[in-house]
């Protein structure tokens, strides 16, 4: 007999609360007493789509979960509930099963509630269409829970006003609703504890703007927020640790945010670029120097090269692991090159192979740079001297990803382990193997410490 299964049934739910509710309930077929240990699992996340089946009627399935739902709630003993997820789309046809759940949750002290009440079927045109209305309005018993920690809200309408309730708040989380500028500057006033902020799938009219030399902010997640035509976006968070923006091109003012490590920047829902808008990179970049890990977008490898001309290449001290999605074609090998003459101290080099997409540049078309990967090319101080580990994902042998390989092989003087992720289209290991082969053969390494190794993606 297992030691585990010896324990008392009440450190028991302990364990079992730690695991995601899925994995909670396969528990229930390791043994006789397991069978019913996970139904007293103080994680709780009734989720539609895990019911979901492709060949049943969609009505019958949402009428299976509300179902499991109501009677989870009836015979649920455990007198605290720890944390609460609801996934359910168009719940106001079982609006009263709803709230019954979390009055329910509300009743056992939960400290995290998360209501996502948003359509799968949501994409980024509806998105942009910006007209969309909530699904569903907060209860007031929430407002009550003085207890919350953290509150993930999608598609699901709230009173701000009555937010100063939740003095306990550190984790906040808002999708798919309109958010305007007074009530985002009225959440951060009334939640003095709150170190996580996400805003995803939102918009106004306003902009953004996250500031207060008091705000206790650690991290910042703004996850396509859909402003204006002149969107600006300032932010002022002296204890912040960890910015994600991925959006539409805006003007940047970031101040104050000394403790930044991590930033990702990303501008998928941006066609379009200018000299302009390269500066307006440049001027981020040098925004946000304590930044020691920095990922940065195939819109940016694109279009920050059009500001050489004003500004040239002004060195990012501070990054010490930088992460690039890209195609890896022709026209983003500038961006590359721009990113290495820019960060002289890089360590470690991401380079994330994903699907290629062309930004249109003042109108014209880009241009073919040729093969710029030889030995005898302009060389880096970041690659002679620091890089130490390179990782390339999605490797698929293309002439520019085999030129990127040959360059660092041969020119990486402290350049310890290059891994190489290899994509699945991309033939048998066999195969991959000889093309690898070819890759390196009559080279000399620039380091004696180089290790290489090939993985399947």
């Amino acid at each position: 007999m297992d030691m585990i299964s010896c324990l008392p049934d009440h450190l028991l739910i302990l364990i079992i609360s730690f695991l995601a509710f899925q994995e909670a309930a396969r528990t229930s077929v390791l043994s006789r007493r397991w069978r019913h240990i996970w139904l007293s699992t103080r994680n709780l996340d009734f989720n539609e789509r895990f019911f979901f089946n492709i060949d049943a009627d969609r009505d019958e399935q949402r009428r299976v979960f509300v179902n499991f739902v109501q009677n989870w709630i009836d015979n649920y003993q455990e007198p605290v509930l720890d944390k609460l997820c609801i996934t359910f789309s168009r719940p106001r046809d079982f609006h009263v099963v709803v709230e019954e759940c979390i009055r329910f949750a509300v009743s056992r002290g939960v400290k995290v509630l998360g209501l996502d009440f948003s359509d799968p079927s949501w994409g980024d045109q509806e998105l942009l269409r910006k007209n969309l209305e909530p699904s569903f309005d907060l209860p007031q018993v929430v407002y009550e829970n003085s207890v919350l920690e953290s509150l993930t809200l999608f598609s699901c309408n709230f009173n701000v006003s009555e937010i100063i309730n939740l003095r306990l708040l550190t984790n906040i989380s808002l999708g798919w609703m309109e958010l305007r500028l007074p009530s985002l500057c009225a959440l951060l006033v009334n939640c003095p504890l709150l170190e996580s902020l996400s805003l995803k799938n939102c918009w106004n009219a306003d902009g953004l703007r996250v500031c207060g030399q008091d705000l206790s902010l650690r991290s910042l997640v703004v996850d396509k927020f859909i402003m204006s035509e002149n969107p600006y976006i300032e932010l002022e968070a002296p204890n912040l640790k960890y910015l994600k923006y991925s959006g539409p091109m805006a003007v940047f003012d970031v101040n104050r945010t000394r403790e930044l490590e991590e930033a990702y920047l990303e501008f998928g829902l941006q066609s379009q670029g200018d000299i302009s808008m390269g500066d307006r990179l440049y001027q981020l970049l040098h925004q946000l120097p304590t930044a020691r890990v920095l990922t940065v977008c195939t819109y940016m490898l694109q279009v920050i090269p059009l500001e050489l001309a004003s500004n040239g290449v002004t060195p990012l001290f501070g990054v010490g692991h930088l992460t690039l999605k890209t195609a890896m074609q022709s026209y983003e090998q500038k961006g590359i090159q721009y990113f290495l003459s820019s960060c002289p101290c890089l360590q470690v080099l991401i380079i994330d192979i994903g699907p290629q997409r062309i930004v249109d540049l003042d109108g014209g078309e880009q241009d073919d740079v040729g093969d710029i990967w030889t030995p005898n090319a302009e060389q880096y101080h970041c690659v002679n001297q620091t890089l130490k580990v390179v990782q390339l994902k999605g490797f698929k042998g293309t002439r520019h990803e085999v030129g990127l390989l040959r360059f660092l092989f041969c020119c990486g003087g402290v350049l310890e382990k290059l891994h190489i992720l290899v994509a699945e289209e991309l033939g048998n290991q066999h195969e991959v193997r000889l093309l690898l082969g070819r890759t390196f053969r009559g080279l000399n390494k620039a380091s004696n410490n180089l290790h290489i190794s090939i993985y399947r993606r």
